[in-house]
């Protein structure tokens, strides 16, 4: 796609774009995880697996409101280059809160991580990263740059294959090495685009004379985030959280090698959720468009549509899950790698009703009602952890938590939308 003024690009396209980037690098990111499962042992594919979860909760977590401020705010006329100061600002500010959660829950980490002090700094650092990589994915979607974005995700993926590889035939490897190849791949992809993607940015902003309004503050992004940050921190700790706590409370069981098992089939069940969670911002206008014509009707097919199609997927798929589900798993990763079929089908039921409730809070955004979007990810990771108490045995309780949490939350998602129906769609929040 050839760069050009934000705003000329249709929906379609966009979906387009990123829906291939997300797509093949989905595909490299499996078999790279697949590589990394066959050069640990389960013990520490443990390790890698609770510092992957945790990078996935602090990179989309604590940053995908970032992206997807800078996606709306950038294509309208303004100071850009002050909008950029501020997404910097905001950036530093979001790290700095990522930080503070991490040393809160420093005792648990440490137990997830298996008492690793190098995979605890590696994760750090990874949040240190993961501002510039949002920023540079911000920027480059704000600016219609979808090609690029597209690019930049296939490259962050096939460097990490790419040093995955090589400690995979160097050998002796252990988790902590493959967890500073991640953040070193996210580096190297990223951080480098950015100069170039503020560049022309700031070239395709308007002249002075034509800007409109107070420049944007580091304080208002940050404000204005903030039910959006709720929502996403609650939906990446019931995504990512859930395995942590798994291989938390194992190594106190003394079942970590089952526990790195279940991280691994965890990891390829949800294989769906790589392109629903990076592509949910990018349905979002076309929402918006069709509420805002007062085509609700519409909304309200594709929403009854989309959720018959699930209930089709979860009557076919938890059946096959539960059939050769464990000789996927065992094929994929390794012989080591034996899980049973019933753990399996509740895994991808969970996984539906992830994809479910991630619909449907994308719903609540283009409607304006941000505040829908974080009760919904309270109430289902809250779910979660109740469940998750309840239910003895470290890996079932994840299994049947994982998914009572998201089908909690995507019913009271519905709900909140059934009952808002006659109420007028309110301007953004944000």
């Amino acid at each position: 796609m050839s760069d050009q003024a934000p705003g000329r690009v249709g929906a379609r396209r966009l979906v387009g774009a990123a829906s291939l980037g997300v797509l093949i690098s989905g595909i490299v990111v499996n078999v790279y995880l697949a590589v990394v499962a066959r050069a640990l042992e389960p013990i520490e594919y443990a390790t890698f697996g609770s510092f992957w979860a945790l990078a996935l909760v602090l990179g989309f977590g604590a940053f995908l409101p970032l992206e997807q401020e800078l996606a709306r705010r950038l294509p309208i006329p303004g100071d850009r280059r002050a909008l950029l100061r501020a997404a910097t600002g905001a950036a530093g500010v979001l790290t700095v809160i990522a930080l503070l959660v991490l040393g809160g829950a420093l005792p648990i980490l440490y137990r997830a991580l298996d008492d690793h002090t190098s995979v605890l700094l590696a994760l750090v650092a990874l949040t240190v990263v993961s501002a510039g990589q949002f920023l540079v994915r911000g920027t480059l979607i704000g600016t219609d740059r979808l090609v690029r974005h597209a690019a930049v995700m296939v490259l962050d993926s096939g460097v990490r294959l790419g040093l995955a590889v090589v400690l995979f035939f160097v050998g002796g490897a252990n988790a902590a090495a493959f967890c500073w190849a991640l953040v070193l791949a996210i580096a190297l992809s990223h951080v480098p685009q950015l100069p170039g993607a503020w560049k022309r940015a700031i070239a395709w902003a308007r002249p002075p004379s034509e800007w409109r309004g107070p420049s944007p503050s580091a304080r208002g992004l940050v404000r204005d985030m903030m039910p959006l940050l709720v929502g996403s921190a609650c939906a990446q700790l019931l995504l990512n959280g859930l395995p942590v706590l798994v291989v938390a409370q194992a190594a106190d069981g003394g079942e970590t090698a089952a526990a790195g098992v279940f991280v691994a089939a965890f990891t390829l069940a949800r294989a769906p959720l790589s392109m629903v969670v990076p592509l949910q911002s990018a349905v979002v206008p076309t929402l918006t468009r069709l509420i805002g014509n007062g085509r609700r009707r519409e909304v309200l097919v594709i929403l009854v549509k989309f959720a018959v199609v699930l209930v089709a997927v979860a009557a076919v798929g938890a059946p096959l899950a539960w059939w050769i589900g464990p000789w996927v798993v065992s094929l994929i990763f390794g012989a080591d790698y034996a899980i049973g079929g019933v753990d399996l089908a509740l895994i991808v039921v969970g996984v539906l009703a992830h994809v479910g409730l991630v619909v449907l809070t994308q719903v609540h955004v283009a409607r304006g009602r941000h505040r829908d979007v974080a009760i919904s990810w309270i109430a289902a990771l809250a779910a979660a952890g109740v469940t998750f108490w309840v239910v003895p045995g470290a890996i079932l309780s994840g299994e049947i938590g994982f998914a009572v949490g998201s089908a909690v939350g995507a019913v009271v998602s519905g709900l909140i939308l059934a009952a808002s129906r006659r109420r007028p769609a309110s301007g953004s929040e944000t």
